[in-house]
Formats: structure tokens, sequence, C-alpha cells
């Protein structure tokens, strides 16, 4: 019987996402497909090196560069620092990634052209 019961709850799992990503769509609401997902990263520039090894160490600070510079073309992303809001420099940079999953490419595609407007849904 236990058997049972762990065969059909890993077959139940087998479409859910890893742990370590959103369990739901942030185009659509859905379940996700864990095997639909896009890597959002975005290039974090600092004013010295102190500021740079202060952000590296802070995950919640990572999802937070993530979440306000989702989706931009600049390198880095930013010309203040956001640790002490002086002007970047040359060199001081770090990057902060996270990996999002959707139910279906189609959503997919809709985050990819604009990851700004659904990004503060990734949970």
């Amino acid at each position: 019987m236990k058997f049972l019961a762990a065969l059909l709850a890993s077959l139940l799992l087998a479409g859910a996402a890893s742990a370590d990503t959103n369990k739901k769509c942030p185009v659509s609401g859905k379940d996700v497909d864990a095997a639909v997902t896009s890597e959002v990263k975005v290039t974090v520039g600092f004013c010295c090196s102190k500021c740079q090894a202060k952000f590296e160490g802070d995950a919640k600070a990572k999802k937070e560069a993530v979440e306000k510079y989702a989706g931009s073309k600049d390198s880095p992303a930013n010309k203040k620092c956001d640790t002490s809001g002086k002007d970047v420099a040359a060199g001081n940079t770090a990057e902060a990634s996270t990996t999002v999953s959707f139910c279906c490419t189609k959503c997919k595609a809709t985050f990819d052209a604009d990851p700004k407007k659904y990004i503060s849904k990734v949970k």
C-alpha cells in the first residue's frame, strides 16, 4: 500500500516545478511545467568593491535587483549604486539571476518579451 501511495505521489509531482523555482506561471497563474523555463539575468553596478561584496552575499538584494532591473538592456542596469546612492564605478559589477518556470511555451514567450511586467508575480 505504501508503495502505491509513493508511486502516485511521484506521478503527481512529475510535472511540478523544483523547490527552487516558482510553482505558478507568472503570466497565466496556472501550475508550471518544470521543463519550460527562462533565466532572467541582470548586471548590477556598484560604486566600490565594498558595496559589491555586500550585494554578492545578500540573496534578498539579488532577488530585489532582478525584480527592479528585469528586462534592462543596459550593462550595468543601474547608474547609481543601490547600496550607497553614489555613481557606479567601472569594473564594480555583479550578476543576479533567477530561473522562472511557466505553464507553456506561449506564456514563456510572453514573459520573455516583457519580463519587467511579470517578474513581480514570481514567488
